[in-house]
């Protein structure tokens, strides 16, 4: 592993030259983004911050052979997400706030995601193929083919939630493969790596494969024998989640490496991206990191993901980088390592909340690009979540954080905390006098910018 991967470092993209009004970089590499659902910081070995994580050698040797993020925001829950990841757009331009449903409101097919964006420059050659959990179509949009209306050229996994009619497993689930769904029994975190690697064995490079792991969310399961890394006491998983779910984040690491390993020659033009969609589910967080601070909240807890680059494009691997970064800067991220560097190929008019990390894995001296990550959840999904019911906000900056809870137009619950002498966020010094005074201006700031995010 160590051998195969040790050479993607130190190559760079080539001069820019312009083609039909927008920019590309020359020499085009592969790009695989793989995204975990519901691992937060705490449970990636490399990271150091969990008191016991899972063993993770694979992720945390992308980490030595690359860069790796320490303060990247996701959204307190999955779709919104992902809607951010493929658009480049916040969840009250999108309409997505909340887990995508059966019935209601999903991403809609006007929205332009980076697959439609690549699509429409054949001239760089990249065909396109995503893999594993989508969870932003509906029974009324794009069903089973949200992905290939959406720009893919490829689509092989499960719409959601590995489900069956026998319930979740992630044994017995519904499979689907481009428009047709079925029952699979292969183990789910085993059949995406072998559909990712059938898709590369089969797509011309360049190529982007976007690697969506079920695993480790819901159902806490038994991985195969095969693939356990501890040992697992007897009794039913949910009620002692945390090992399950440790052993399901271990089979998902040993996945990656055998994906890694099978690509073949093929890796010394590839850039992987590694990240997750929100924080540590409730039931697997363990101290010092809160339950009540985990997924499903607008705590760092439920919002600090990994992010993970390796491969070509990183200049001085072995760093790591405290810059912001949000979940929206893979659209543009994902756009520049395939050559696309001209962020106006998004149609006029289109609120774009996207910046490229890539100069960070150019630049070893870059210099922080944002000034704020924002995060929201909000429901009902559409148009309506703009009158929400449940709505929740937060926006912060290297230091401070802001919180708003409430139903939109309020009135509100303020949370404020200072990241630095309170990772945890157990003191809210939003109140007057509960802060020092240096803090009172970030406070303004992070006020007036969460206003105009949100009006």
């Amino acid at each position: 592993m160590r051998s195969t991967l040790s050479h993607l470092s130190g190559l760079l993209f080539g001069a820019l030259l312009a083609v039909h009004g927008a920019s590309f970089a020359s020499g085009q590499d592969n790009l695989l983004i793989i995204v975990a659902d519901d691992v937060g910081v705490d449970m990636i070995g490399a990271y150091g911050e969990g008191p016991d994580p899972p063993q993770t050698p694979t992720i945390d040797q992308l980490a030595s052979e690359g860069v790796l993020f320490r303060n990247v925001w996701a959204n307190p829950t999955c779709s919104p997400t992902r809607a951010e990841m493929h658009t480049g757009r916040y969840g009250h331009h999108t309409g997505v706030g909340l887990v995508v449903s059966n019935l209601g409101w999903s991403l809609q097919q006007d929205e332009t995601t980076f697959a439609e964006v690549l699509a429409r420059y054949p001239e760089l050659g990249y065909t396109t193929g995503l893999i594993g959990k989508w969870h932003l179509s509906n029974w009324n949009n794009g069903y089973l083919d949200g992905p290939l209306l959406q720009g893919f050229d490829h689509f092989t996994g499960a719409r959601e939630n590995v489900r069956s009619d026998l319930g979740y497993r992630f044994d017995k689930w519904l499979r689907v493969e481009n428009g047709v769904e079925s029952q699979c029994t292969t183990y789910a975190t085993v059949q995406q790596v072998d559909d990712a690697l059938a898709f590369i064995a089969t797509a011309p490079e360049p190529w982007v494969c976007m690697l969506n792991f079920n695993a480790p969310h819901e159902p806490f399961h038994r991985p195969p024998a095969n693939m356990l890394q501890r040992i697992l006491p007897d009794g039913n998983p949910r009620l002692n989640p945390p090992p399950f779910y440790k052993a399901a984040v271990e089979a998902l690491d040993m996945e990656v490496g055998r994906l890694l390993t099978s690509i073949g020659p093929a890796m010394a033009s590839t850039n992987i991206v590694f990240t997750a969609d929100n924080g540590t589910p409730q039931l697997a967080s363990e101290a010092p990191f809160l339950p009540s601070h985990a997924k499903l909240t607008p705590y760092e807890g439920g919002l600090n993901v990994p992010l993970i680059v390796t491969g070509p494009i990183v200049a001085q691997p072995g760093r790591e980088v405290i810059a912001l970064v949000g979940a929206t800067d893979m659209y543009s991220s994902a756009l520049e390592l395939c050559g696309v560097t001209d962020a106006s190929v998004l149609e006029p008019g289109v609120n774009h909340d996207s910046y490229s990390f890539v100069p960070y894995l150019k630049y070893p001296t870059q210099s922080a690009i944002r000034d704020h990550v924002y995060a929201e959840m909000f429901s009902p999904n559409g148009p309506a979540g703009l009158m929400a019911n449940n709505d929740v906000r937060a926006i912060r900056n290297e230091r401070y954080k802001l919180i708003r809870r409430g139903i939109t137009g309020g009135p509100y619950q303020w949370e404020f905390y200072d990241l630095i002498a309170d990772p945890f966020e157990t003191h809210n010094i939003f109140r007057k006098g509960t802060h020092a005074p240096a803090a009172l201006p970030h406070l303004h700031i992070l006020l007036n910018k969460l206003a105009l995010l949100t009006n």
